[in-house]
Parts: C-alpha cells; structure tokens; sequence
C-alpha cells in the first residue's frame, strides 16, 4: 500500500516540477530589458531540480542500489527549494493587490512589478518606461501566471514532505529497499 502510495506522490511531484518549470520559463521569456528576475529564474531551477529528484525517487521504487536516506536528503532538498521558490515569488508579487482588478491603482502596481513588466529603464524626470507594461490584459495574464507558479510550488512543498514521510516509514517497515552493501 505504501509502495503504491509513494509511486502516486512521487507522479505528483513530477507534474508538479514540470508546471513549475514551464509556469517559470514562460514568465521569464517575457523579459525584454535586462535579465529575468533572480525570483524567475530560482523558479525555473526548483523546478527543474524537482524533475530530476522526482525521476531518481521514481527509479529507486525499482532500483535497490539507491541508498533511502540518500533519498530522502534529495527530497528534502528539493521540498526546501520549493519553499523558498514559493515564498520568493509570493514576496515579489505582494505588491500587487489583484491581478484582474482594472482600477488605475491595481494596473500601476502590475506595471511597476519587476516579476511583470519585462524590465524598465530610467526615464529622466518621469517614471519608469517599461515596454511590456502597456498592455494591462498581458500584465494580469502574466500576474495570474506567476499566482499559479507560487501556488504549485507550495504545493510540491506539502507533496515533498509526505514523500518523505513516506519513505522513511517505507524503509522503517522493511518494505522498502534494502540496499546491503558489502
């Protein structure tokens, strides 16, 4: 029963790595000035890491060679990851009210955030001047973007510390993998 479990978890944590990765490479690509935000591009690398630490925990359900407490470190990395990816995003966009909201306050806000208008420069004596920022249908666009990077990443932080939970009580029962090496 657990096996099964650890398989439906560890299946999760794959998809959910992926639309991290995706939701994160989309958002970058819309930056025109300058490099994507620090909070992006950790964005795409939890997820991507996310990828990798979910195949090798899918491979180990199948491959004794792999050492549970290896296992489980590299989950409970990647579960790190994802935290902190989440709470970074969370923490960029907080000062955006809504994303839909088209009062001039709301659209101001999505204009100035750095995670949305693909980069500003410096306007002598006026505001910034951020190209991507005119169009306020692919500011909301891209802020419910970003709204639903954060919320997969918490969510492969919750799958990522049931898995772990999991497998430490997989190998605590004996039904786990019993690696022996001599």
């Amino acid at each position: 029963m657990l096996k099964i479990a650890t398989f439906a978890v560890r299946g999760f944590l794959l998809l959910f790595g992926a639309v991290v990765l995706g939701l994160s490479i989309t958002v970058a690509k819309h930056q025109v000035i300058g490099s994507p935000p620090s909070e992006t591009s950790f964005g795409s690398f939890c997820g991507a890491f996310g990828i990798l630490i979910s195949l090798v925990g899918l491979a180990a359900l199948f491959i004794d060679k792999i050492p549970p407490m290896a296992l489980m470190a590299a989950d409970g990395l990647a579960t790190a990851f994802y935290l902190a990816g989440g709470i970074a995003l969370t923490l960029a966009l907080k000062t955006v009210p809504s994303c839909t909201d088209k009062d001039d306050y709301d659209a101001a806000q999505r204009y100035l955030n750095k995670l949305l208008n693909g980069g500003c420069q410096d306007v002598e004596n006026s505001s910034p001047y951020c190209p991507n920022g005119f169009d306020d249908g692919q500011l909301s666009s891209l802020c419910q973007r970003v709204q639903a990077d954060y919320v997969f990443e918490y969510l492969a932080f919750i799958f990522g510390v049931a898995i772990i939970g999991i497998t430490f009580f997989l190998h605590r029962s004996g039904k786990g993998p019993s690696a022996a090496y001599v």
